[in-house]
């Protein structure tokens, strides 16, 4: 009995004891190797990359995300189409790649902001008399699409010859609150038709003007499309999906000394109230 005592006693100190392991030391470690979240996946949205930046490599590869830095964008910074006669055709789609694997929460009533600046020499206008137009040429429209739901689109016919700085807002309506990264992965379109009619005449000399479509792309900020998304979009909760339900931790959420602890306790309540051997047969004979 006197030792059924001593080892409750012994088993009750180690209990009060703070139990110091490895979560401690775990802990420091991954506060040592966290920065900043966003590089964890650098061109996916995260709390502070908001903005989808446009990229290309100047010819025919268009895509876009959110990383303000692209290796492989064109050396220049622009997406350019040229033509002495004839019409060019715009329709480039900046479709985001990687595609996006966050479940984002806009803003209801937020605003969002296309950021675009476009040089344009020739003709865009049909039938008005000032180029040479007739029913072949678009002026520029440009769409915000969620996969292949349309958020947005604009038509822009506000432009001049030269560099023309555009923006355009939109205001989140209900029903385009929710981009899920499965079904909404963001994208811009634009397009247009530009005519030019220029000629060689006598001697070398040129009259008319060519078509030229050039766009600035992101490395320099002059395009960009800036999202109003709520900052609830990053917390672990909404990221599981709509239930809110987390995925279990692998230890099933409990403290690595919480284990060791409750052993302790189970190990104690035994060897106070379980009967040993010699008291079971002393409590038989007696009977």
């Amino acid at each position: 009995m006197r030792g059924r005592s001593a080892l409750a006693i012994l088993l009750a100190v180690l209990i009060t004891v703070p139990v110091v392991g490895g979560t401690n030391n775990t802990t420091a470690m991954q506060d040592e190797e966290i920065t900043d979240p966003c590089m964890e996946d650098p061109e996916q949205p995260c709390a502070n990359q908001t903005v989808l930046y446009l990229w290309s490599n100047g010819q025919s590869t268009f895509w876009s995300h959110f990383n303000a830095n692209e290796t492989d964008n064109a050396g220049d910074n622009m997406y350019a189409q040229e033509k002495a006669s004839g019409v060019i055709n715009i329709d480039q789609r900046f479709s985001m790649n990687p595609q996006m694997n966050k479940r984002l929460n806009m803003t209801l009533d937020g605003e969002v902001r296309i950021i675009l600046n476009i040089y344009l020499e020739g003709d865009w206008t049909n039938n008005n008399n000032e180029g040479p137009c007739t029913n072949d040429c678009d002026e520029l429209n440009v769409t915000l699409w969620a996969g292949a739901t349309e958020i947005l689109r604009q038509h822009v016919p506000q432009v001049s010859s030269g560099w023309n700085p555009i923006t355009i807002t939109h205001r989140i309506t209900e029903g385009q609150t929710l981009w899920d990264s499965s079904t909404a992965n963001p994208s811009i379109q634009i397009q247009m038709k530009v005519k030019g009619d220029e000629q060689t005449g006598w001697l070398g000399t040129t009259q008319g003007t060519p078509a030229n479509f050039t766009l600035k792309l992101s490395a320099e900020g002059d395009s960009r499309v800036e999202f109003p998304i709520d900052p609830a979009s990053w917390d672990d909760a909404f990221q599981a999906g709509e239930d809110g339900v987390m995925a279990p931790a692998d230890d099933g959420g409990l403290l690595p000394g919480f284990l060791f602890t409750s052993a302790l306790a189970t190990m104690t309540l035994a060897a106070v109230y379980l009967p040993s051997r010699k008291d079971s047969e002393d409590t038989r004979d007696r009977t």
